[in-house]
C-alpha cells in the first residue's frame, strides 16, 4: 500500500503574491494544488510555465497535505500519467484557470492546462477520483472538498458483507432419555 499526497496551497497569510489571494478570494481557501509522489516528485503547473514534474519539499506553513491511501499500481498509474503529461510539455493556461474560477465554458485544450485539473485528472487516471468529475471545472478548493468527501466516505463505509459459506447448525437441545 502507497499513499500520494496532495498538497493545498493556501495564501492567507502570505505577504507576497496578490494573484492567489485574488484566486483564493473566488473559492476559498486555496490556490494552487500539487500532487507528490512516494520518490517525493510533485507534479504541477505554475503561471507562465509548463508542467513541473521534480523532486520538492512543501515546508512552507502555507501548504496543507491530504494523504491518499492507493495500492501500488494505482500509484504506478498517477506516476506514469504524471510523466506522460510532463513529457507532452503542456503549458498553464490563465483562460481555463479563470474560466473554472468563475464557472464559465471555456473550451478544453490538449496543449494547455492548470494545477487542479492537472492533478484531478491524474488522480482519475489512476482512479482515485470518479471519471464524472469534470477536471475542467474543478478549482484547487473543490478538490479539496471532493477528496475530503471521499476520505469521509470511506473512513464511514461498513466493511463488505462476508462471503456467503455454508454452514452446519448445532443442535444444542439435550437428548431424551
Amino acid at each position: 500500500m502507497k499513499t500520494l499526497r496532495v498538497w493545498f496551497y493556501d495564501p492567507a497569510s502570505d505577504s507576497e503574491g496578490l494573484i492567489n489571494k485574488l484566486v483564493a478570494s473566488i473559492d476559498r481557501p486555496f490556490c494552487h494544488v500539487e500532487l507528490q509522489f512516494a520518490d517525493d516528485r510533485a507534479c504541477s503547473i505554475y503561471m507562465g510555465s509548463a508542467v513541473a514534474l521534480r523532486t520538492r519539499t512543501f515546508d512552507s506553513p502555507n501548504y496543507q497535505c491530504l494523504r491518499l491511501a492507493c495500492s501500488d499500481h494505482q500509484h504506478t498509474l498517477a506516476a506514469g500519467h504524471a510523466e506522460h503529461l510532463h513529457g507532452k510539455g503542456l503549458l498553464f493556461s490563465s483562460l481555463q484557470m479563470t474560466s473554472c474560477l468563475l464557472w464559465a465554458g471555456a473550451v478544453p485544450s490538449a496543449k494547455h492546462t492548470f494545477c487542479s485539473k492537472l492533478v484531478t485528472e491524474i488522480l482519475q487516471q489512476a482512479g482515485l477520483v470518479n471519471p464524472s468529475v469534470d477536471a475542467h471545472s474543478t478549482s484547487p478548493s473543490g478538490l479539496h472538498r471532493l477528496l475530503k468527501a471521499q476520505a469521509v466516505v470511506a473512513a464511514v463505509a461498513p466493511p463488505p458483507p462476508p462471503p456467503s459459506q455454508r454452514s452446519i447448525a448445532l443442535d444444542f437441545r439435550v437428548p431424551r432419555v
